[in-house]
């Protein structure tokens, strides 16, 4: 991922990629998270909040030096439990987390739950002690049974956070892409049948004979019906005549094995993960055809990028302007080379571009269509570039192209 335009403050940029969160999340781990569950939920909320303090800096220099800097909060969709959205804006949202109160080291942890409320204009923020049931469900508020005329209190008065707009994104992926919908009822399949697999071998064990020593009975006149069982276990020895184990043929376990691999292979191909060159016939393949197999993997990687980079573009400009930075200049690229790609192999893309007759093109293409396949060609070489990057790259495509002299004679 390359990024542009953080060249007006580099001190606070580094600071900041290194440090998202304020607790040592650098950028690679953010973006990590964020893909991760967006692959999980298929949304996901990014907050850019800001440091405050008791004392309110009245230029840029008292705020660096009290540390008031932008950083990053996520949540899930499990932590959003209301939002409204326009126009594909957020216009508020209402977020509830549950947190545990350590600050008595000799009482019992504390469940509290944080309700914060961010609009257009402000941020305010709610607490209470809460206990709850196995769900998950608030039962008691500071120690009152839930009802109608709960009261709960404000942290502190609602904080103006001066965007201008709602300062949270919202992620989604489209249906397509949210592949944890998708897998996930193949995936319980799988754990069931190789839950059931693992407790058939376990039962087969149990299935022991033995045979007792056969004594004859002289004692005519007393009876032992009534006699406890004889003790067994580490501590005894029981004399026996036989001892064996007796373990079925497991014809049902091949089966199951089998069943467990048919859905190992359908979980991979909906998450396009898989492919004719993950078997053992991926030794014998060449590199072409390996990339032919996961040409599926690679467009839908693709895709991810492309969503997580506009959203990152955006997000970094967001961050600009609550570092009172200029954000315009900001774009964010890549995210759209997966290893598939090797350097042997750009590089006999970029031969067979070098052996292209242009000339010859020119002659027999109207003007129009071939700037548009030049442009194509050269978009699908240096893969995703930010709207200046296309626009500089295009004009000089036409600069390149008028330069070039059109040849008398036509493609044969």
């Amino acid at each position: 991922m390359t990024i542009e335009g953080l060249d007006v403050n580099p001190k606070f940029w580094s600071a900041f990629r290194e440090d998202t969160d304020l607790s040592g999340r650098s950028e690679k781990n953010l973006i990590t998270l964020i893909f991760r569950e967006l692959l999980k939920f298929k949304k996901i909320f990014v907050h850019v909040d800001k440091s405050r303090s008791d004392i309110i800096p009245t230029n840029k220099l008292q705020e660096e030096a009290l540390g008031l800097r932008p950083y990053i909060v996520t949540y899930s969709p499990l932590q959003v439990i209301n939002w409204s959205e326009g126009k594909g804006k957020l216009n508020w949202l209402k977020i509830r987390q549950i947190s545990e109160d350590n600050s008595n080291p000799i009482a019992a942890p504390r469940k509290v739950c944080t309700w914060t409320f961010i609009d257009n204009t402000y941020i305010a923020k709610y607490s209470a002690f809460v206990e709850l049931d196995g769900k998950g469900n608030i039962t008691k508020i500071n120690s009152e049974m839930v009802n109608a005329d709960t009261a709960i209190s404000l942290q502190s008065p609602p904080i103006e956070h001066g965007f201008g707009t709602v300062p949270v994104f919202k992620i989604e992926l489209p249906d397509q892409l949210w592949v944890a919908d998708q897998a996930a009822s193949k995936a319980l399949e799988h754990l069931r049948t190789d839950c059931a697999k693992y407790d058939l071998l376990t039962m087969a064990y149990f299935q022991r004979t033995f045979k007792r020593i056969q004594t004859p009975d002289g004692d005519f006149e007393n009876s032992y019906e009534n006699q406890e069982p004889i003790p067994t276990g580490l501590a005894h020895v029981l004399e026996l005549e036989k001892f064996e184990w007796s373990e079925p043929h497991g014809y049902m376990i091949e089966h199951m094995a089998n069943s467990l691999q048919s859905i190992e292979t359908q979980v991979r191909d909906l998450i396009a993960a898989g492919g004719v060159s993950s078997g053992n016939a991926a030794l014998a393949q060449s590199g072409v055809s390996k990339q032919m197999d996961f040409a599926k993997q690679e467009s839908m990687l693709r895709s991810y990028g492309e969503i997580i980079i506009d959203f990152y573009q955006d997000l970094l400009q967001l961050v600009a302007k609550a570092a009172g930075l200029d954000g315009s200049k900001i774009s964010v690229t890549g995210l759209n080379s997966f290893e598939n790609d090797t350097l042997d192999s750009v590089l006999i893309k970029l031969d067979s571009v070098s052996k292209l007759n242009v000339q010859a093109l020119k002659a027999n293409l109207p003007p129009s269509a071939l700037k548009v396949i030049y442009e194509q060609m050269v978009a699908l070489l240096a893969g995703n570039l930010s709207a200046s990057q296309k626009e500089e790259v295009n004009k000089e495509i036409e600069i390149l192209l008028s330069s070039i002299k059109t040849l008398d004679t036509s493609i044969m």
